[in-house]
């Protein structure tokens, strides 16, 4: 096997982001350390099959490299390249602190992809499976599939911090890319207030090598593959903003709103007001609104508050649980766009032929499986699952009295 070079800077980001989405590495993954294991994947990409159609075909020479990340050391293992049908395999045995988590990569137009960290003794199937695909810097929609927005109180400065957190989804079989020219296209924008100050790209799914914030607009230059990358980021408003209006470019299949003001509102059409959240003592009124139009407006209504607030620390709280859902969510969506038939990149995917009910009951059982995954979660992170799994059972018992009244 190949010995491989230091990791490059472009690739430690990525690796960290998986160990980001792993939150913290699991029981079991430390009870294997020191036994020998192996993974045994393939690498496959969309091919054409005729004018109208694609399929799979396995990507044939192309380096794969085994990785480790771990608090002690990371960087590569080892490399080898796929055989003809696309397959390569490693045997490793695992050293160093038994937090480390490893994965194979490759590299594919100057992209790189991954597998989910590998956990078990013998790694196959999904878990050891590559989807690489050809890129394109020709624009075209991303789906926005959730949009969080969170609004602190007024610091003693007079200032509101606010999150914002998107989770994209590229619907297309092709990895968009900025365009190669003097003054590059990004791959994504999206508008903030004017008055927005102290932008800065949070912990996610982006480098922030690859984000840029301009007067009123923020925009990332990092490729977008297909499936769902999660995009956060936040500033700073005047509390003299408010009332603040903004707007729903590019719509969203799910708005969320939450505001930590008690007398705070939301005006827009369709969103509606939920059940509050408490998260760490602290209260949020909180707005909901689906299927939302592009460039729909809504309204920020924010009474002033006497008490300062404390640094809002919600934002590690909601990119940690929209990682560990995104890890599950990307490796099914990657798998259907990978199965379907169209290849023009802004033709979306069908969906899923499951019942309703049957979704609901999967999404359950992958929040349960990602949860149990956390050592020691924090009182904040137990909160936030109790709370999305109430939602989805609420959900699963109204489609199974449908599914009932239907037979």
């Amino acid at each position: 096997m190949h010995r491989v070079s230091p990791l490059p800077s472009f690739l430690r980001f990525f690796a960290l982001t998986i160990v980001a989405a792993s939150v913290v590495v699991s029981v079991s993954a430390a009870t294997l350390h020191g036994q020998p294991r192996s993974v045994d994947g393939r690498v496959r990409r969309p091919v054409s099959v005729n004018a109208d159609s694609a399929g799979m075909g396995p990507v044939v020479g192309t380096w794969v490299t085994l990785h480790r990340v771990g608090k002690d050391t990371a960087g590569p293992i080892d490399s080898i390249r796929t055989d003809g049908q696309g397959h390569y395999r490693f045997r490793w045995t695992p050293f160093g602190a038994a937090d480390g988590v490893y994965f194979a990569s490759t590299t594919w137009g100057g992209i790189a992809y991954f597998t989910p960290p590998l956990k078990n003794l013998d790694a196959r199937g999904d878990d050891a499976e590559i989807t690489v695909f050809d890129t394109t810097s020709v624009r075209f929609q991303l789906t926005v599939k959730g949009r969080h927005l969170i609004v602190g109180k007024a610091d003693t400065t007079q200032f509101r911090t606010v999150i914002e957190v998107f989770e994209l989804s590229n619907d297309s079989l092709r990895t968009l890319v900025a365009t190669d020219t003097t003054s590059p296209m990004p791959t994504w924008s999206i508008s903030i207030p004017a008055s927005a100050l102290d932008v800065r790209a949070n912990e996610g799914e982006i480098s922030p090598d690859a984000f840029v914030a301009g007067p009123g607009r923020v925009s990332v230059y990092a490729p977008i593959a297909p499936g769902i990358k999660q995009v956060a980021f936040s500033y700073k408003v005047p509390n003299s903003s408010f009332p603040l209006s903004l707007r729903a470019e590019g719509g969203a299949v799910v708005f969320e709103v939450l505001l930590e003001e008690p007398q705070g509102f939301v005006t827009g059409k369709g969103f509606a007001n939920v059940d509050p959240v408490t998260l760490e003592g602290r209260n949020f009124r909180r707005f909901l609104s689906q299927d939302v139009q592009s460039n729909a407006e809504l309204i920020l209504e924010l009474p002033s508050s006497g008490a300062p607030a404390r640094n809002l620390d919600i934002a590690g709280l909601l990119l940690a649980i929209g990682m560990l859902m995104m890890v599950v969510l990307m490796r099914s969506v990657q798998r259907r766009a990978a199965n379907r038939v169209a290849v023009e990149p802004s033709l979306r995917p069908r969906e899923s032929d499951a019942p309703m009910h049957e979704r609901l009951a999967q999404e359950i059982a992958a929040l349960d499986e990602t949860f149990a995954r956390i050592v020691e979660p924090s009182d904040m992170v137990k909160k936030a699952y109790e709370t999305r799994r109430s939602e989805l059972k609420g959900a699963l018992g109204a489609a199974l009295a449908e599914a009932g009244k239907r037979t």
